[in-house]
C-alpha cells in the first residue's frame, strides 16, 4: 500500500474499504503487541459510520447513567460530546438525565435537561414523549411555586396538548388550572377546570374540578353559581371530609360576601366537622390544614382569639406535612395573639419554627418573634433567638 494512496484515504480522496481496513487493522494490532500495548483495533469500529458511532456512544452512556455513582461527572462526560448528537440521541439522553434528577429531587438541574429538549420534540412531532416531559416539568414548576415558568411551558406547548395521550393531557389541563388559580388569574383557571370535566369520570376527582370550578367562580364574584355547585356536591358527596371541604369552601364564599350570619353558620358548621376529623386522626387529609387555617383567621375576625389560638395552634405539629406556608402563617397569627403569659407556648412554637426551617428558609418569620419578646421584654430569650437563628443567615 503506498504512501500516497494512504494520504488520499486520509483526505477524504479514496474510501476506505474492507480490504484495506484490515491490513490497517492487522499492522497496528501488530505494532500494539510489538510495543508492549494492551490495546487492540477492531475491524467493526474502524468500519462504523458516523450515525454508528453516535449509536454505540448513546447506548453505552444510557448503561453508564443507570450504575453511575457520581452522576455529575457522567452528565459532564455526555455534554462533552453534544456537538455530536443527532436529535433522537440528544433527546434520549436528555430526558433520562432530567429523569434522573428528577428522582433525585435536583429540580433545577431536571428542568433544564427537560426544557433543552422540548423544541426538539415539537419539531419531530414525538407527542408521546412531549406529554410525559411537559408534565413532569410542570410538576415541577408548580412544586417550586415557579408559576409564571409554567406559563410559559404553557404558551410552549399549548397547540400540542389535544394530541397528548388522555393520561397525560388530563393532568396537565388541571395542573394549568391549579397555575392560574394560584396566580388569581380565575378566568383561565375556570375555562381549564370547564374543559378537565368533560374529560374524567372518575367520581373523586370529578369533585376536585368541580370544587375547583366553584372557587373559580366566587373569585369571579359569580357567587350564585359557586353556591349552586356547592349545593349539587352536597347531595352527591356525604363523607365527612367531602362535607368539610365543601363548608370551608361556602364559609370562604360568604366572607366575601360580607355575610356575617352565614359566615358564623358556616363556622359552626366547620367547627364540628374539624373536631369530627381530627378525633379520628385524620390530620393529612386533603382540606384538613386548609380548614384549620380559615376556622383560626374566622375567629380572630368573630373576636374569637381563644378559639383562634386553638385552630392555629393544631396546624403548628409534624402530624401533617402538606401545608408548610399555613404553619409559617399560624406561627405569625400566634406571636400576634399571645401575651406575656403565654412564654412557655411560644418557646414551643420557636422549636417548632427551626424545624421548618430545615424544610424551608421563611427567615421573616423570625422578625415575629424578636417583636415579641420585645413588646413582652423577655430580653434574654431574645438575644438566645437571635443566636439560633443566626445559623440560618
Amino acid at each position: 500500500m503506498s504512501r500516497s494512496h494512504l494520504a488520499m484515504i486520509e483526505t477524504g480522496k479514496n474510501s476506505l474499504n474492507n480490504h484495506i481496513a484490515a491490513i490497517l487493522v492487522e499492522n497496528f494490532n501488530k505494532i500494539l503487541r510489538d510495543k508492549g500495548i494492551d490495546e487492540t483495533i477492531e475491524f467493526e469500529k474502524l468500519m462504523e459510520t458516523k450515525e454508528m458511532q453516535v449509536e454505540r456512544l448513546k447506548n453505552n452512556f444510557l448503561e453508564k447513567l443507570d450504575n453511575s455513582e457520581n452522576l455529575e461527572e457522567t452528565v459532564s462526560e455526555i455534554e462533552s460530546y453534544a456537538s455530536e448528537y443527532d436529535m433522537e440521541t440528544k433527546i434520549s439522553l436528555y430526558q433520562k438525565i432530567g429523569d434522573l434528577f428528577n428522582e433525585k429531587e435536583n429540580y433545577h438541574r431536571a428542568a433544564s435537561f427537560y426544557l433543552r429538549i422540548i423544541n426538539d420534540l415539537i419539531i419531530i412531532r414525538d407527542l408521546d414523549r412531549l406529554g410525559k416531559i411537559s408534565l413532569s416539568l410542570l410538576r415541577i414548576y408548580i412544586n417550586n411555586e415557579n408559576f409564571m415558568a409554567a406559563v410559559d411551558l404553557e404558551n410552549l406547548i399549548k397547540s400540542e396538548i389535544n394530541s397528548f395521550n388522555m393520561p397525560e393531557k388530563v393532568i396537565i389541563l388541571f395542573n394549568f388550572g391549579f397555575v392560574y388559580d394560584s396566580l388569581k388569574i380565575s378566568d383561565k383557571a375556570l375555562g381549564y377546570f370547564l374543559e378537565v370535566e368533560k374529560l374524567i369520570t372518575d367520581k373523586e376527582k370529578l369533585f376536585d374540578v368541580k370544587n375547583l370550578q366553584a372557587l373559580s367562580f366566587v373569585d369571579l364574584g359569580n357567587f350564585n353559581e359557586a353556591i349552586s355547585i356547592y349545593r349539587s356536591l352536597m347531595l352527591k358527596y356525604k363523607s365527612s371530609i367531602h362535607k368539610l371541604i365543601i363548608n370551608d369552601n361556602l364559609l370562604y364564599t360568604f366572607k366575601l360576601k360580607n355575610d356575617e350570619e352565614k359566615i358564623k353558620f358556616y363556622y359552626r358548621k366547620c367547627k364540628n366537622l374539624v373536631k369530627e376529623q381530627l378525633a379520628n386522626h385524620n390530620y393529612s387529609d386533603i382540606g384538613i390544614e386548609e380548614a384549620l387555617f380559615s376556622l383560626g383567621e374566622v375567629a380572630l375576625q368573630l373576636g374569637k382569639k381563644k378559639d383562634a389560638k386553638v385552630y392555629f395552634s393544631e396546624l403548628c405539629n409534624e402530624k401533617s406535612q402538606r401545608k408548610i406556608d399555613f404553619k409559617f402563617q399560624a406561627i405569625n397569627n400566634l406571636l400576634n395573639i399571645f401575651t406575656k403569659k403565654d412564654l412557655a407556648k411560644v418557646k414551643e412554637l420557636e422549636d417548632f419554627y427551626f424545624i421548618l426551617l430545615k424544610r424551608e428558609k421563611n427567615l421573616s418569620i423570625g422578625f415575629e418573634f424578636i417583636s415579641y419578646y420585645s413588646r413582652e421584654n423577655f430580653k434574654s430569650e431574645q438575644e438566645e433567638f437571635l443566636k439560633k437563628i443566626k445559623k440560618f443567615y
